[in-house]
């Protein structure tokens, strides 16, 4: 007898189910990555129409960079603002067209195409700040040795036209500017104000002089002093840096029970003594290191407050170490290496321009300071280890104490035949769990 079976439900639940529509293309198709994008531009106002954004050499690095030379204006370089990596950004821009003459900001017209957008990828943007035409002639006033030779190179007085082929060779861009009367001359004034300068007849020929850079690099420093560090600079180049040591006090426990009288307690009245180390000649305008005492148990370190406090260090310390912070930063940002060694060593022999000896004079103060309380740190850290190992050795001998104690108590609750069969030698016997193992 034949009987008929269910349906098959995979054909009946095909049958019922629609079918999936096909995939539809995508109704904006996003272009591909741009190998080159472009990049956002914040210019000066009031260019001349000669102005260009040109390739130079940059006289840090002596790599290529971009600059604006305008005739009217001088040199710009660019400096670039962009958000953290930690935080990416992106731009959106877009060419949208105003109202027209006669309509209204809400009227749409039907002829008016859609603006065009882009899409770049980072949050950048490119500034034209000044720079002084200076740093961009000193690769050629004082151009890198290539020779490996113990003797300088001797310097030679040069016309500024010599000075310009140079610096042509270099940055071919610079050539069609070099012609223009305008910025030739406001070159020429600036190597003036840094070099020896010889009359040979129509002609002035111009030499370097460092000790004239370095005094026009003062200036600078000085006008960016005035005006103010920026914060991360003032914290951690001049603050840190003039920053005393740390303090540490001792309290013996009579400073304890005065503090237990303030919140209440019945002790008699004590006082907070501490010895202050020998100053030096800065004892009346720095902070000067605490001695520790022997009947000391407390140490107590007194950290700065967290709000601004005036410098401790004498009269214009603070001003020179601004001023010798800043013109490093300018020597380090615009300088090449080989000129900045040599400025530093003018800096450091000559008196002329500035003295940086009662500066000097105070970090190596505040140097010894510390490698005191460093040393001070040190001898309290091995008292602390020695009392440590004091306490671990105590540790231990109560433990093997109590495993004693512990042993013996054991012993008292076996009897005597356990006792004694302990002490039976079982070598080369076998245990009685090899007799229960299969064959």
């Amino acid at each position: 007898m034949k009987t008929r079976g269910r349906p098959s439900t995979k054909n009946a639940k095909a049958a019922t189910e629609p079918k999936a529509p096909e995939s539809t293309a995508a109704k904006v198709q996003l272009s591909t990555e741009s190998t080159n994008p472009p990049h956002l531009f914040i210019l000066p106002k009031d260019l001349s129409k000669d102005a260009r954004i040109v390739t130079l050499e940059n006289p840090r690095y002596f790599s290529d960079d971009r600059y604006i030379i305008c005739p009217e204006r001088g040199f710009f370089e660019f400096t670039k603002v962009a958000a953290p990596r930690t935080t990416p950004r992106s731009w959106l821009l877009s060419a949208a067209e105003g109202p027209k003459d006669g309509e209204k900001a809400g009227e749409k017209d039907d002829n008016i195409k859609e603006p065009e957008g882009y899409v770049m990828n980072t949050a950048s943007l490119l500034v034209a700040t000044p720079i002084d035409p200076l740093f961009m002639v000193l690769s050629a006033l004082a151009p890198l040795q290539t020779t490996k030779s113990s003797e300088p190179t001797k310097k030679l007085f040069l016309s500024g036209y010599d000075y310009f082929e140079k610096m042509s060779k270099a940055s071919p861009h610079f050539a069609n500017f070099s012609r223009i009367e305008v910025t030739r001359q406001l070159l020429e004034s600036r190597m003036a104000a840094v070099c020896d300068t010889v009359e040979a007849g129509d002609e002035t020929m111009y030499r370097l002089n460092e000790e004239k850079l370095l005094g026009e690099l003062l200036k600078k420093a000085k006008k960016m002093t005035e005006k103010g560090l920026p914060a991360s600079m003032e914290e951690k180049l001049v603050r840190k840096a003039l920053d005393p040591p740390m303090l540490s006090i001792k309290r013996d426990d009579s400073s304890l029970s005065e503090l237990a009288q303030e919140d209440g307690a019945e002790t008699p009245d004590t006082q907070v003594t501490a010895s202050d180390t020998a100053a030096s000649s800065f004892s009346e305008a720095s902070t000067s290191a605490t001695s520790f005492s022997e009947d000391s148990q407390v140490t107590v370190t007194v950290d700065k407050p967290a709000e601004q406090s005036p410098i401790d260090a004498p009269d214009g310390v603070a001003e020179l170490l601004r001023l010798r912070t800043a013109l490093l930063f300018i020597c380090s940002a615009y300088l090449a290496p080989h000129i900045t060694e040599s400025l530093k060593k003018i800096l450091s022999t000559s008196i002329l321009t500035v003295d940086f000896g009662p500066l000097d004079a105070h970090l190596a103060h505040l140097a010894k300071l510390r490698q005191e309380a460093l040393a001070s740190r040190s001898l309290g850290d091995f008292s602390r280890k020695r009392s440590m190992a004091a306490e671990d050795g105590e540790t231990r001998a109560e433990k093997k104490r109590k495993a004693d104690e512990d042993e013996k108590r054991k012993k008292a609750n076996q009897s005597k035949g356990v006792q004694a069969l302990k002490k039976v030698n079982v070598s080369g016997m076998k245990k009685m769990s090899d007799f229960f193992k299969k064959k």
